[in-house]
């Protein structure tokens, strides 16, 4: 039996679109908030990918700005 994969709600690092998804924001927004060092990401090998963590902590700074 091959090992079960996460799902995006399962995973701790999340790529553009489910990173979007996870903020309820467009995939063109996701991009330009990492685009401006709004959010951090996570290069590993050729991927881009963000902390839930990090995603989180974003989240909480705004409601605070806001």
């Amino acid at each position: 039996m091959p090992p079960k994969t996460a799902t995006p709600s399962e995973r701790r690092l999340l790529g553009y679109a489910d990173a979007a998804e996870y903020l309820g924001i467009s995939l063109r927004g996701m991009k330009t908030l990492a685009k401006e060092g709004k959010i951090p990401k996570t290069p590993i090998g050729a991927r881009v990918l963000f902390d839930r963590e990090d995603l989180d902590a974003f989240v909480v700074k705004a409601k605070r700005s806001a």
